[in-house]
């Protein structure tokens, strides 16, 4: 029977000061203050000659071409393959700009850079550091977030999903434990668009409490939040930590209720989709639109001028970039490449989602072929990536945010049969003969 070797390792990936922020466009300023750190963690798992890798980073997202810089070089200078490589971000709305959102400033590409130096470096410690490892999981019931959509709607009716629960891995070797990994689905936003300083908001706090209490590193996977926001947001650091440490209690409290897994195979798998796009808007309604945000976009450059503030500036460019984008593209393609991969520790299967999942994906893809855990915001992100019943209630999700996105289309309502299926058939495929 093979044994299963892991190894772990961190490097601190906190940014300089005066870096432009992801996730809001109203921001006054770049970063002014390092709240707390940002980390990036490898997590390297080794059986029977075939070896996979999972980096966590402490960021709102990464680009597709970035991960496909970090895959190869630690093909080349590591040795996994890079289908057997995913790369997930946090989604902290208070960390660097690291991907081409439109209107939040120019990316920082040195320290784009040294984050892929950085997640290539860790999964080469975390190689030399291999040991024979046990692993063991569970499911326990936590719920920090709210449906965001829902509550905008003023509760009306349903609720709307959240996933009430977090997943909880452990590596352990024999000296104690090697590694946490633990995930739950919720926008790390409990700081809002007003704050300048860094941090790794609630998913940050969370893994700190962990880490004092199991004395190891702890690895946040976000899941499909798409549609799910903490109960606090544009609030205080005292509420992101209060929210992080009831996170963190509810995996460290699993700790002592884990069951085995035995993880004697590793398989991996990725597929590439080809979502559809909504078919672009007539031109005469594309040209008035663009008439509009021009008209939109003198009125706030004055009144930004007046006020000095940068944030309404930004936005004013994002909008008439995008018009004119939306414009010249009406004949390039009319679809969405969108990332599914899928690692096999034995029978618990990581299954990474390239974008801003809506929470019903996660909840029935894991009741259907359990143990699952969704990986939202892997290995790039495409925006969000609502169910398809989602459409008709339109709102920020379905009619604005992939304006925010390099993409100037959303994805149609389609998207949603051809993602399920690709999801069943690779899990179905890893579970074959384990």
């Amino acid at each position: 029977m093979s044994e299963l070797y892991a190894g772990c390792a961190v490097a601190d990936i906190t940014p300089p000061l005066g870096i432009y922020m992801g996730g809001y466009w109203e921001r006054s300023s770049p970063a002014t203050a390092i709240r707390d750190r940002l980390w990036a963690k490898a997590l390297v798992f080794s059986c029977a000659g075939q070896s996979c890798a999972l980096v966590a980073l402490d960021l709102v997202a990464i680009g597709v071409d970035e991960v496909g810089r970090i895959r190869a070089r630690i093909s080349s200078e590591v040795g996994i393959a890079a289908e057997a490589i995913m790369v997930c971000t946090s989604h902290t709305h208070a960390s660097p700009l690291t991907m081409a959102f439109r209107g939040m400033g120019d990316m920082d590409q040195r320290y784009v850079q040294s984050v892929e130096d950085a997640a290539v470096k860790i999964v080469q410690e975390a190689q030399q550091e291999m040991e024979v490892v046990d692993l063991h999981y569970a499911r326990v019931p936590v719920q920090i977030g709210i449906n965001r959509r829902r509550e905008r709607e003023g509760g009306r009716g349903e609720r709307g999903h959240v996933v009430p629960y977090a997943h909880v891995v452990v590596a352990e070797g024999s000296d104690g434990l090697l590694a946490v990994l633990f995930s739950h689905a919720c926008h790390p936003l409990v700081l809002g668009a007003a704050n300048c300083e860094i941090s790794g908001d609630f998913a940050g706090a969370a893994a700190r409490y962990i880490e004092k209490e199991s004395r190891c590193p702890a690895l946040f996977v976000n899941g499909a939040c798409g549609d799910i926001n903490p109960r606090h947001t544009n609030s205080s650091f005292a509420e992101m930590e209060a929210l992080g440490a009831e996170l963190g209690a509810a995996v460290v409290d699993a700790l002592t209720a884990l069951e085995p897994l035995s993880a004697k195979e590793l398989k991996w798998s990725l597929r590439l989709l080809q979502l559809p796009l909504y078919p672009p808007p007539p031109r005469l309604r594309a040209e008035v639109e663009r008439f509009v945000l021009r008209l939109k976009a003198a009125a706030h450059y004055a009144l930004a001028s007046r006020r000095g503030h940068i944030g309404p500036r930004r936005v004013a460019r994002a909008r008439l970039a995008w018009a004119d984008e939306a414009l010249a593209q009406r004949s390039m393609s009319a679809t969405q490449e969108f990332s599914l991969q899928a690692l096999a520790l034995g029978p618990l299967v990581l299954l990474g989602m390239e974008g801003e999942i809506f929470a019903r994906y996660q909840l029935d893809i894991e009741a259907a072929a359990e143990p699952t855990l969704v990986c939202g915001y892997a290995n790039g992100c495409i925006g969000y990536v609502p169910t398809a019943d989602e459409y008709a209630r339109g709102g920020y999700e379905i009619d604005e945010a992939y304006k925010v996105y390099p993409s100037v289309r959303m994805i149609a309502p389609e998207s949603e049969g051809l993602i399920r299926e690709a999801a069943a058939d690779l899990l179905a495929e890893l579970r074959t003969n384990l």
